[in-house]
Parts: structure tokens; sequence; C-alpha cells
């Protein structure tokens, strides 16, 4: 009986040994060199300065990467829209980027910014590359804006943009107005939008859209023009 409590006191201590080692060693210099981040390639993204990712690998630890705090670091970053944090080779972390695009230039409650198609405001001087008056303008007169909104319009776009070329937005209610570069507006329900872009590619393959000012495809039954 005695001996096994001394065993048991063994392993215990043996544990509290291992337990303690593992918590202290990555701040002992000698742990710190052999598995210090030496290397970080950034994928998917040119806009990180070397003193930014510097900054924030120099504490870490290969061995030890607290990849949470990495990733919320990085998320801070207001181009930053997800991140995937590798280790492949001891010292060297890769950092797979994917950044916000600027979607619209959004109008609203008085207010004007550049927005990603998620609705996240997007800080311009990230983006000095990009003419942000050929971005499409959304006037958005709901209080709220919504995400799921900004899907539909995002939707539309991809949905025609081979046909037409939107200059602008206007996000109402239930509607959702696109008025072209030749001032035609076009009007899609946000109620049932699938409808209403298959009813629009339907009509556009059998019409010249040249030949109308006004096509509102929200209706249930029926689509309305004006020449």
């Amino acid at each position: 009986m005695k001996n096994k409590k001394i065993k048991l006191t063994i392993l215990f201590i043996w544990i509290l040994i291992c337990a303690l080692f593992g918590y202290f060693s990555p701040t002992l210099p000698v742990v710190k060199e052999i598995f210090a981040v030496k290397k970080v390639t950034v994928l998917g993204t040119n806009k990180f300065k070397k003193e930014d990712i510097k900054r924030i690998f120099e504490k870490e630890n290969w061995f030890f990467l607290n990849k949470e705090k990495v990733r919320e670091e990085l998320l801070k970053y207001n181009f930053v829209k997800d991140v995937k944090i590798d280790r492949l080779f001891v010292g060297s972390v890769d950092l797979v980027i994917l950044e916000r695009k600027p979607f619209a230039l959004i109008y609203h409650k008085g207010k004007r910014y550049i927005i990603d198609d998620e609705g996240v405001p997007i800080d311009i001087n990230y983006y000095k590359d990009i003419d942000i008056n050929s971005l499409p303008k959304l006037i958005y007169n709901d209080s709220r804006i919504s995400p799921e909104k900004l899907k539909k319009i995002n939707k539309i776009n991809k949905s025609f943009s081979k046909i037409f070329k939107i200059k602008k937005y206007i996000a109402d209610k239930s509607q959702i107005s696109c008025v072209l570069e030749n001032d035609k507006v076009i009007i899609f329900s946000t109620e049932d939008l699938d409808k209403s872009i298959r009813r629009g590619k339907i009509f556009f393959k059998n019409k010249d859209i040249n030949e109308f000012s006004y096509i509102n495809l929200s209706f249930e039954s029926m689509i309305v023009v004006r020449r």
C-alpha cells in the first residue's frame, strides 16, 4: 500500500513537472530560438506591410502558435474577410487571406461609404488602385441595412452583368430597382427574387432591352413595360 502511494506521488510530481515545462517552455530563450516563427508567407493579398506581420508574430512560437490570437489580430485589418493559418514546416507559417472586395458605393441615412457584398464598410485607403466612381451606386432607403438584401442585389448583378451594366441600385422595401447606364429602369421583387430573375432571363432572351425604358419584373403573373 505504501509503495503504491509512493508511485502515485512520483507520477503526480512527474505530470506536474511536464505541465509546468509545457507552460513555461515557450518563454525559454533556447526553445524560443528553436521554434521561432522565422518565415511568414502571405497569400491572397499584398496589402499587409512587413511591419504588420512582424508585430503579430514577433512574440509567437511556431510549436505553440496561438492561431486564434493571430486570427483575431489579422481580422482587425479592414480588408481581411477571412484567414487560414497553416504550419507546413518548422519555423514557417502560411497565411491564406480572403480579401473583402468593394461592391458598391452606398448612400444611406445621409452618409456615403464603400461596402463589400456583406454590407461591411471598407476603408478605401486599402483600395487606392480602384476608381470608386466605377462602382455601382446603391441608394438604400430602408432604415436598416440587411445583409440578405445585399446578397440579392449581388445576385442580380451576377445574373445580368453580361446583358447590361447597372449604374445605380435603389433598395426600397420589397423592390430593388436597377438604373442602367442609359437610364432605363428594371425592377425586381425581393420577396421572390429567383422568380424575377428567371422571368427576366426569358424576357431579355426574346426581347431587345433597348426597346423599353421601364421593365417591372416584380409582379407575380405579368411583366409591366414602357417603351
